[in-house]
């Protein structure tokens, strides 16, 4: 008998969670509580890049696809994660370097690439900005294996000048930001969900990411 094993590979929302500099910090406030109105519930204020996230064309991508147009399907897939934890803060994370990892993969159409960076621990303090990040011989890659999305345990893909959000986007591949717990995934195939919100002209959506294991 089959048996599946689900990883939370998502950052939790609440009051103060780390966001990339330019966005607002998150507020979850109570709204309704069971005392005076008989159910709880709470007000979110947030970025659609908040925690967890899933990128959509149209961040910059002008008249890119929106959230809401995707196809469901780019939000799933065979899923693998690339070891990057052991490069120097600010590195490129190369082609090179991913033909090495995924070379005897079979990765290609449809799949899901994550990249490791740890740099999920030090979120919310001033090194979480020094992860590695994509270069464009990186990100051509990637969009030349078409892989349906690229996420990464980091806030970004990449650094300014933003060359693989540029590339990936502009070629459908979604990018997933701040995922987190992708050690106990390394060397492992699993399928990956993270499927965002149905936010009207959205740029990007929270998802709840999550690795499917079969034991």
């Amino acid at each position: 008998m089959v048996r599946i094993k689900i990883v939370d590979l998502s950052m939790e929302i609440k009051t103060n969670t780390p966001v990339f500099q330019i966005y607002p910090i998150p507020i979850v406030h109570t709204w309704t509580n069971i005392r005076e109105h008989g159910f709880y519930s709470n007000l979110l204020v947030l970025a659609e890049h908040t925690g967890t996230h899933v990128d959509a064309p149209a961040h910059v991508v002008e008249g890119g696809e929106t959230i809401d147009s995707i196809p469901l399907e780019r939000f799933a897939g065979e899923g693998v994660v690339v070891d990057a934890s052991y490069l120097p803060p600010k590195a490129s994370i190369t082609k090179s370097l991913l033909e090495e990892a995924l070379g005897k993969r079979g990765v290609g159409r449809g799949w899901v690439v994550l990249i490791m960076t740890g740099y999920d621990s030090k979120a919310g303090t001033p090194q979480w900005f020094e992860h590695p990040g994509l270069d464009e011989t990186a990100a051509d890659y990637l969009a030349g294996l078409e892989v349906s999305a690229v996420g990464i345990d980091a806030p970004s893909v990449d650094h300014p000048p933003y060359p693989a959000h540029e590339r990936l986007l502009r070629r459908g591949i979604v990018i997933y930001e701040n995922l987190t717990n992708l050690r106990p995934l390394i060397g492992k195939r699993f399928k990956f969900v993270g499927v965002p919100l149905k936010i009207a002209r959205g740029s990007a959506s929270p998802v709840r990411a999550m690795a499917v294991l079969e034991e």
